[in-house]
């Protein structure tokens, strides 16, 4: 299999690079899914009876997945939703691990191109994992859901990373692990790369 580094070569004229966060540089499956569930649990809503949802569906995304199917009330307050599952997520932030082959090309990539995450986590978790990584250093953008109007597979949160880079769309390639994420790349205009043969 070739090396991110080498794949990189065969896009046209690449300006600037968007790395996805959870799942693409961090291994935060287990954690989000842990915070997930027990946010949920304190709204009566029971693991088993939750709907599937995309890889990749940030937190407000699933709060109004859940409204829609009649499993959190209408006036729930998201916000303070948020704020729980945060709390919960940060308990063991420090479990979390970089995904080593992405993170190694991110530094690679750090000294070549502008670099930016677009992610539909929340900057209240994105700075502290980036911090208890090692990894923020090496970004010159972040983007988070909280930033943005609409998540993933809308392209708002990688527009907006190029926006603030000041690359044109079509001259950024992003990096990604799940459909809806390489789907936002694609309506953005952006080239993407499929990340999950290097987990």
């Amino acid at each position: 299999m070739q090396s991110l580094a080498e794949r990189i070569e065969h896009f046209p004229d690449p300006r600037a690079l968007i790395f996805d966060l959870d799942g693409t540089l961090v291994d935060t499956k287990a954690n989000n899914r842990r915070a997930l569930f027990a946010t949920f649990a304190s709204q009566g809503v029971r693991a088993e009876d939750m709907p599937s949802a995309p890889e990749g569906t940030g937190f407000v995304d699933w709060c109004a997945l859940l409204v829609a199917e009649g499993l959190l009330s209408p006036d729930v307050s998201v916000p303070a939703l948020q704020e729980i599952c945060e709390k919960e997520t940060l308990r063991t932030i420090r479990e979390v691990r970089p995904i080593e082959a992405v993170a190694e090309f991110a530094r690679w990539a750090e000294r070549r191109f502008p670099l930016a995450i677009a992610t539909g986590s929340s900057l209240a978790i994105v700075d502290p994992l980036l911090a208890a990584t090692g990894l923020r250093r090496l970004f010159d953008v972040v983007v988070t859901r909280d930033q943005v109007a609409n998540g993933k597979p809308a392209p708002d949160l990688f527009l907006r990373a190029a926006e603030l880079l000041d690359v044109p769309p079509a001259r950024c390639v992003v990096l990604e692990d799940t459909q809806v994420g390489l789907d936002a790349a694609s309506r953005a205009g952006m080239s993407a790369m499929d990340v999950r043969p290097y987990r």
